[in-house]
């Protein structure tokens, strides 16, 4: 039996008798150090630390606390707020709002399940008031939230730059277009939903009046993400030193500007912030180590010849990876799954004329459409969550709607990259 088989069979058994992911990675780089190399165990905990430390990583922590702090300090609110006043019109207009919420709020948090515990409690019990059923506005928010891992900053993007070593700025604007563009287009279900259920829900009527008040309230939230993202894409600051931004930025507007932070509700975001980031971590350590493993036996070149003899063209390359990556959305979250595939998949990228931050772009895609999809899909465990309901209310046919929309979309990002290279393309190097 080769040596890949014992590390992916050790690694998927432990997988699914339910040991965490970073463990079952650690204990397979083990297995292997202990059983087929006379490396010193050592390498382990090297691996790990040359892993931890990148500059790069640390705007996950800032991100995770600046989500927090906008999610407890009013900004959620307030963006719903706004884009109900211009949408609510429209049939469906709540739901929609949700989409264009979430995707403002993951321009802040670069976080998916963030956005939608953010959002979605405040929008689905608003929703249900206005009739929209419940499994029609958990569909929604669970299907809005993943744009929080697209439109940048995103901390998925964050890690696949990383494992490449390619430029975070460059893949961040990659995602502008494509994150725009799921937004608006999962949002047409709510539309078509809005009129078949135009008796059922409320639709608002526009006014000048509420629509100016909300625009007025929600300001200073609106600022952050021009903020924070003209400040990466104009050159300003990087995008680690952006997310120190927008935690003070964050702090400021929450604290004296909506009055809604409290010292209390700082500690548990910084408490949470500090569990979330040791676990994502502890992720990137232990892929790491297992990559080195995988390098070190050949695994990864001979999966990529494999994959490229298999694959005779682009099309059938982007194929493969779709229906690989779907798979692994459903089962794996979207950290150890980049830094495992990711190097993989990139050695495979020259043969077949594709940019790293294009597939980049289209991963993230993939794994993000993942976690609305069960048995692990985390969206939709939060989105359970806000309603204290099991898994099956969220995932309904309304869901597989979104998800549908969300695949015809992805198709074409790979069928026209230009999609996702455009911005890259025209920055200022």
């Amino acid at each position: 039996m080769s040596v890949s088989v014992v590390l992916f069979s050790t690694f998927v058994f432990l997988l699914i008798t339910g040991v965490p992911v970073a463990v079952s990675l650690t204990f397979a780089s083990f297995i292997y150090l202990f059983g087929f190399s006379n490396i010193p165990v050592m390498v382990v905990a090297q691996k790990f630390f040359t892993a931890a430390d990148s500059y790069s990583l640390m705007a996950i922590p800032f991100f995770i606390i600046a989500g927090g702090i906008l999610e407890k300090g009013g900004v959620a609110k307030r963006l719903v707020d706004l884009f109900n006043a211009i949408l609510g019109w429209l049939p469906g207009g709540l739901a929609i709002a949700a989409f264009i919420a979430s995707a403002f709020f993951g321009a802040i948090s670069g976080s998916s399940a963030a956005t939608v515990a953010a959002i979605g409690s405040i929008i689905v019990p608003v929703m249900i008031k206005e009739g929209y059923t419940e499994k029609f506005a958990l569909a929604t928010v669970a299907s809005a939230g993943f744009l929080g891992i697209i439109i940048p900053p995103s901390i998925p993007m964050v890690i696949y730059s990383m494992a490449l070593g390619i430029s975070v700025t460059d893949v961040f604007l990659g995602g502008v277009i494509p994150g725009i563009m799921l937004a608006c287009g999962m949002a047409i279900y709510s539309v078509i939903y809005g009129i078949k259920h135009r008796d059922e829900i409320v639709i608002h009527k526009f006014s000048f009046r509420n629509l100016g008040l909300a625009f007025k309230d929600a300001i200073w939230a609106l600022l952050m993400p021009v903020i924070i993202l003209g400040g990466i894409y104009g050159g300003i600051f990087t995008p680690t030193e952006s997310a120190a931004v927008a935690i003070l930025y964050g702090l400021i507007v929450s604290k004296f500007i909506y009055h809604e932070l409290s010292l209390a509700v700082l500690r548990d975001i910084f408490q949470g912030a500090t569990k979330t980031t040791c676990q994502i971590m502890f992720i990137v350590c232990a892929a790491s180590a297992f990559a080195y493993v995988l390098t070190r036996e050949n695994v990864t070149a001979d999966m990529a010849k494999a994959l490229i003899g298999a694959a005779q063209n682009e099309f059938m390359f982007w194929v493969l990876v779709t229906v690989l990556l779907l798979i692994v959305g459903c089962i794996m979250d979207t950290v150890p799954a980049i830094m495992i595939l990711a190097p993989l998949f990139a050695a495979c990228l020259g043969n077949y004329g594709i940019s790293n931050v294009a597939f980049g772009v289209v991963m993230v895609v993939n794994l993000g459409i993942g976690l609305c999809t069960p048995p692990v899909g985390l969206n939709l465990y939060v989105a359970a969550g806000l309603r204290k309901v099991g898994l099956e209310t969220v995932v309904n046919r309304h869901l597989w709607c979104y998800l549908t929309l969300a695949l015809l979309l992805l198709i074409l990002f790979m069928a026209i990259p230009e999609i996702i290279t455009f911005l890259p393309s025209t920055a200022v190097k």
